[in-house]
């Protein structure tokens, strides 16, 4: 159980964070920020969505973009209002990922973060095995894509539309995962229709499940 003098910890190196991140040493001000988040008590929201919120700014300038909207989410989730609650719509694309410069990367993104999910599964630790096959399953995955990407059928559907086609899509993987296996596992998975994926999420965020609870995790978070 976390004691008041936890929570003057947690103030402290969050002040210490802050220090560092602007001294401009992001790597320092992480672990800072990543003790503060551990010391604080949950009762303590203020403090513990601002350790959070810090801490995915200096994730982002570390470029550890799918770490920091994750740091995020929990801030938002936590402070539904004010400046977190518009930092993280302003930055978090339709799928609860951070935003690229197009919405068709936005799309190559959360389709490539599914569908490798769905690969990791059958994979030993589920991780990729060497350089070669994380390169050979990326190249099948891209040249898939390719052929998704130029329907007008796909071009018409919104986030949540088609979040519901990226993870029913069935694709034959080689060599490396027989695909009856890594289908196996991927129809023990519930996979919510695009009208929960819109609703309210049921945390209380007030945002929907596809951009809170339900957004999909970045490759590195993989």
């Amino acid at each position: 159980m976390r004691t008041s003098a936890d929570n003057e910890k947690a103030n402290l190196y969050l002040r210490k964070g802050l220090r560092e991140l602007s001294r401009h040493k992001p790597l320092e001000a992480v672990e800072l920020f990543r003790k503060s988040v551990e010391l604080t008590p949950a009762s303590c929201e203020k403090t513990l969505s601002r350790a959070l919120y810090w801490l995915s700014i200096a994730l982002l300038q570390l470029n550890k973009r799918d770490l920091a909207v994750k740091s995020l989410a929990n801030a938002q989730k936590i402070r539904r209002q004010g400046y977190i609650r518009r930092f993280y719509v302003r930055h978090v694309n339709g799928y609860g990922m951070i935003k690229q410069p197009t919405k068709e990367l936005d799309d190559l993104y959360a389709f490539l973060s599914i569908q490798l999910s769905f690969y990791l599964l059958n994979r030993p630790s589920h991780r990729f095995g060497s350089e070669a096959e994380h390169s050979m399953v990326l190249a099948f995955l891209l040249h898939t894509w390719k052929s998704i990407k130029g329907t007008e059928e796909f071009r018409s559907l919104d986030c949540s539309e088609k979040l519901l086609l990226f993870n029913k899509l069935k694709i034959d993987f080689p060599a490396f995962a027989p695909y009856s296996i890594v289908q196996r596992k991927r129809e023990r998975q519930i996979i919510p229709s695009s009208i929960a994926f819109n609703q309210p999420c049921s945390c209380g965020s007030g945002l929907p499940f596809i951009q809170c609870c339900g957004r999909t995790r970045g490759i590195s978070e993989l």
